[in-house]
C-alpha cells in the first residue's frame, strides 16, 4: 500500500496543470480524508513562490528525471491545483482506493508513450481507456488515465475506473451529498491548500493520516483529535504572509473542552520549547489564537512573510 501511494504521488508530480472544475468535481462521494493544493496560486505569490524556488535546487532521482525529460514536463511549472482523496475499499475494510485528480495542460502523447516504455499496459473501461503500472502488489494495481489534455487521473484501479465514470456523469455530488462535503463550508473559501479527514472512518484504514506522536504535546494532540468526528486544516497565502486554521468538530461538549485544553497546552509547550534557541517565535506562538463553539474548536494564526522565508531558507540547506 505504501509503495502505491508514493507511485501515485510521483505520477501526480510528473503530471501537468489541471483546472479544478474538472479535479474537484471527482471527488468520491464516500472519500474520508480530502486534500487540494492550489499550486498555480503559489507560484504567483512572491511567499509562496519560494518554495518552488528551493524545489528547484534539489535533485531528483536518475530514473524520475529520464521520466520528466522523456514525457516534457516541469511539475514546478505545470501542475496548477492537485487533488488527493482516499476512499475505503469496503465499508469495513483497513485498505483504501486511492485517487489524484489533475486537470490542465500537458502532451498526452508523450506521457503515454513514456509510461509504455516503462511497462505500462493499456486496458479500457467503458468511459475511457488508462494504462496499468507495473507494480508490484497485483491486488493493488495502480493506473493512470488521460481522458483529454487537460486532465489526468492517478491511483488505484477501481478509483480511476469509477472518476471516468463519474466524469462522463458530469462529476460526483461530494459537496452537497457527502457529510464530509458540507463541512467544506468551514474551510477559508481563498484556501490555498486544505485539507479534511472524516476521522472515524479514516482510523479504519492502514497508513491512516495522524498527528506525530513523537512528542507528548503531539501525542496527547493525536489521542485529543481521534475523538472528533471531522477535522480540517487549511493555509490561506496572501502575499504578505501565511494564514494558518484548523477545525475539529463533535456534538460532545467535554470532547471539545478537552481537545480546546490540548490544543492551548501545546501551543504552551511549542513557546517553551522555542524560547531559548529562536525566541522570536514565542511572540508568534502567543498570536494564534483558539475558540469553542457548540460543536467546532477552532485554531487559528498568522506567520508573517519575513518569518515564512527564513525558515523555508534553513530547511532547505
Amino acid at each position: 500500500m505504501k509503495k502505491l501511494l508514493l507511485t501515485c504521488a510521483l505520477l501526480a508530480l510528473a503530471i501537468p496543470a489541471f483546472a479544478k472544475s474538472d479535479a474537484l468535481s471527482l471527488i468520491p462521494n464516500d472519500a474520508v480524508t480530502v486534500g487540494v493544493v492550489h499550486l498555480a496560486d503559489m507560484r504567483s505569490s512572491p511567499l509562496s513562490s519560494t518554495l518552488f524556488q528551493q524545489t528547484d535546487k534539489v535533485s531528483t532521482n536518475g530514473d524520475a528525471e529520464i521520466f520528466l525529460r522523456e514525457a516534457g514536463l516541469q511539475p514546478t511549472r505545470d501542475i496548477d491545483v492537485l487533488m488527493v482523496a482516499t476512499s475505503p475499499r469496503t465499508a469495513l475494510g483497513r485498505d483504501a482506493e486511492v485517487l489524484i485528480a489533475a486537470d490542465g495542460r500537458f502532451n498526452v502523447d508523450r506521457l503515454t508513450k513514456a509510461l509504455v516504455a516503462r511497462g505500462a499496459t493499456r486496458r479500457t473501461s467503458a468511459h475511457g481507456d488508462y494504462f496499468l503500472l507495473p507494480i508490484e502488489d497485483r491486488d493493488r494495481n495502480g493506473v493512470v488515465a488521460f481522458p483529454d489534455s487537460h486532465l489526468a487521473l492517478v491511483g488505484t484501479q477501481s478509483a480511476v475506473v469509477e472518476a471516468l465514470g463519474a466524469r462522463a456523469a458530469g462529476g460526483t455530488s461530494f459537496t452537497t451529498a457527502s457529510g464530509l462535503g458540507r463541512d467544506l463550508v468551514r474551510i477559508d473559501p481563498h484556501a490555498t491548500a486544505w485539507a479534511i479527514v472524516d476521522v472515524a472512518r479514516a482510523q479504519r484504514l492502514a497508513d491512516g493520516p495522524h498527528v506525530s506522536n513523537h512528542t507528548a504535546s503531539g501525542a496527547a494532540l493525536n489521542s485529543a483529535l481521534k475523538t472528533m468526528t471531522t477535522i480540517a486544516l487549511w493555509a490561506t497565502d496572501s502575499g504578505d504572509s501565511l494564514k494558518l486554521g484548523a477545525f475539529g468538530l463533535s456534538r460532545d461538549p467535554e470532547t471539545l473542552e478537552l481537545v480546546e485544553d490540548t490544543l492551548r497546552g501545546a501551543l504552551a509547550a511549542m513557546r517553551l520549547a522555542v524560547q531559548d534557541k529562536e525566541p522570536d517565535l514565542v511572540s508568534l506562538l502567543r498570536k494564534f489564537s483558539v475558540a469553542r463553539s457548540d460543536d467546532a474548536v477552532t485554531i487559528s494564526g498568522t506567520v508573517p512573510a519575513s518569518t515564512f522565508r527564513e525558515y523555508a531558507g534553513k530547511q532547505a540547506r
